[in-house]
């Protein structure tokens, strides 16, 4: 409750650190969420599975609150979440999408927090990409050390794999005008005050989503269009998922096939 009285001469700045609709309000205009009437929380205007992403989440960690972490805090309030600052991921390139399979079957077997797919992002140099996430840079250590070893074996020694701290696109920005704020070593951790105001701001979202794992007519759309992405970037590895018959026909062609 608001005591306009108590503190009048600090009663505006008060209010400033209460007022969440002022901080949110590109968040609301956006349209996508809402200021639900039953308890005045912040709820998403259409909550869904998204059908259309281009990864198979393979094991979730039900701690983590992603879509808040950026939508939220990141794109609206420009604060890299505490959560986020603890993030560390192993990152791995498959070259070729059987190699996306195969890595998509490793991290069934795995069992940790990780999810693979294609890479869309402008700041991501590769057509494929898995992650494993892990708590900690001591965590993350580890993980790459056991992920290197497996991707050796069930992959090759040739498919890239690295640790990095957080979201790519809290440290070079994205599509959108996001701006990231550069080197991840430069990021400190949370202050106590920081930590505050994101229990705060947190009191304020109800969980929405599950722990279910994606069932499988939804495995098998995105891994489909995997193989289409493949066709479509000249990954000819996809034959070995089509028995070698190709996605489209050939053209028909007119040139001189002698070479010169």
């Amino acid at each position: 409750m608001i005591n306009t009285k108590k503190d009048r001469e600090g009663l505006y700045l008060r209010l400033k650190n209460l007022d969440l609709v002022g901080r949110l309000k590109p968040l609301l205009e956006r349209g996508g969420y809402i200021l639900r009437t039953e308890d005045s929380k912040f709820f998403p205007a259409r909550p869904s599975i998204a059908h259309d992403a281009p990864w198979v989440y393979v094991q979730h960690d039900p701690t983590l609150r992603c879509d808040l972490y950026h939508r939220v805090f990141y794109q609206t309030l420009d604060h890299i979440h505490s959560r986020c600052r603890e993030c560390w991921k192993v990152v791995v390139r498959p070259q070729t999408v059987v190699q996306l399979l195969d890595l998509y079957e490793l991290q069934r077997e795995m069992g940790v927090p990780c999810k693979c797919g294609l890479e869309r992002r402008t700041t991501v140099c590769g057509l494929y990409g898995g992650y494993f996430y892990c708590r900690g840079q001591e965590q993350g250590l580890e993980r790459y050390r056991q992920v290197r070893e497996a991707v050796d074996r069930e992959l090759s020694p040739d498919v890239p794999v690295i640790l990095k701290r957080y979201c790519t696109e809290f440290e070079l920005g994205g599509q959108g005008g996001l701006k990231g704020k550069g080197p991840s070593d430069q990021t400190p951790d949370a202050t106590p005050e920081e930590i505050e105001f994101e229990k705060y701001v947190e009191a304020h979202f109800p969980y929405v989503g599950g722990t279910n794992p994606m069932p499988d007519h939804l495995v098998a759309a995105t891994m489909a269009r995997w193989i289409h992405h493949a066709f479509e970037h000249g990954d000819m590895s996809y034959l070995e998922t089509t028995g070698g018959e190709k996605l489209t026909p050939d053209y028909v062609t007119y040139h001189d096939t002698k070479e010169d």
